[in-house]
């Protein structure tokens, strides 16, 4: 798992829009905004899953899995 953390409490992971893998960095900032690219379909998005816990990921693929 990737998580931030931002002055010592953990906030969330991301995952990619496209292959929904938890392998996503930032790729780019400044003044064009934020984007991200994922290291295992090597897609680059400025949009990003992001969730709270473990749980919430699991959940959101156990449903991707049902439809």
């Amino acid at each position: 798992m990737i998580y931030y953390i931002r002055e010592g409490i953990l906030v969330s992971f991301r995952a990619c829009m496209f292959c929904h893998s938890i392998r996503v960095y930032p790729y780019l900032g400044f003044m064009t905004g934020q984007q991200y690219q994922c290291q295992d379909c090597e897609e680059i998005s400025p949009l990003v899953l992001e969730f709270d816990t473990e749980e919430d990921f699991t959940h959101f693929l156990t449903h991707l899995e049902e439809e």
